[in-house]
């Protein structure tokens, strides 16, 4: 008996933890949005102009919007995707939008389909292939169409308190994207991000990695993998690992507490 209301209690004060720590996430979230929503674009904006410097011929300039994106691809390589996990301000509405989908079935007792994992892992390939496609489109110096078609277009005049009539298609995007992050969890980041495909293919120098201890692992559990935004199992498809956001939601979930953040 007190074994098992041992085992309660320390249910309960992980879930209380988890609770605490997703919290904290969503007031650093709300800081960044609130302080500086521009990131990504600036950051991205960076790798789009050097594109089109070298498309023209030209010898590549350092800008604050280079800075910038230096900044977060250090951070990155020593932190892992902190940025993506927890300041980026489109990333952030994906969280919320994906929560309030999930408040209106739960209410309303009808469930979305759920994606089937390789379909998942699939489409996490496209990210790639957008990156590529503005890559290419920026470098024969097209850099407008890049503005027409981009929900990140209409986020940022919307954040900014910018005019964004003219921009129906961007509109179009930000909606289909909306609604996407509505169904599917980390929607953009996920399967669209172009800047989630660069982070994902740095070397990963992380100084704090999250580590699974297998040996102790439930047989066949799989609540990690479930509770995971991105829908990876730390050490067990090590080449997707550059997907994990470091949101510790698999941490803070784990029945046997055999995730840890380890520091090399």
């Amino acid at each position: 008996m007190k074994e098992k209301t041992s085992r309660v209690n320390i249910i309960q004060k992980r879930k209380r933890k988890a609770a605490f720590v997703k919290w904290i996430r969503i007031a650093v979230q709300m800081m960044f949005l609130v302080l500086i929503p521009a990131v990504f674009s600036q950051a991205f904006g960076a790798v789009k102009d050097i594109a089109e410097t070298i498309g023209r011929g030209e010898s590549i300039s350092w800008t604050i919007f280079t800075t910038k994106f230096a900044v977060l691809c250090l951070a990155t390589m020593v932190l892992g995707r902190v940025f993506c996990g927890w300041a980026c301000a489109f990333g952030a509405l994906g969280d919320w939008l994906y929560q309030i989908g999930q408040a209106i079935q739960k209410k309303s007792g009808k469930k979305l389909p759920v994606m089937p994992e390789k379909i998942q892992v699939i489409l996490q390939k496209m990210k790639y292939i957008v990156l590529l496609l503005i890559l290419v489109i920026c470098f024969f110096g097209e850099t407008q169409l890049i503005a027409q078609f981009s929900p990140w277009t209409v986020f940022s005049l919307i954040t900014s308190g910018g005019e964004f009539g003219g921009y129906k298609y961007s509109i179009i995007a930000i909606v289909f994207v909306m609604i996407g992050m509505i169904y599917k969890e980390r929607f953009f980041c996920q399967f669209l991000c172009p800047l989630g495909a660069i982070f994902s293919l740095l070397p990963q120098w992380s100084f704090f990695k999250l580590k699974r201890n297998q040996e102790k692992c439930i047989p066949n559990c799989t609540l990690c993998k479930r509770n995971c935004p991105v829908h990876i199992k730390l050490q067990e498809e090590e080449y997707r690992e550059g997907e994990c956001i470091m949101c510790g939601r698999c941490k803070y979930g784990c029945p046997k507490n055999n995730i840890k953040i380890k520091m090399k």
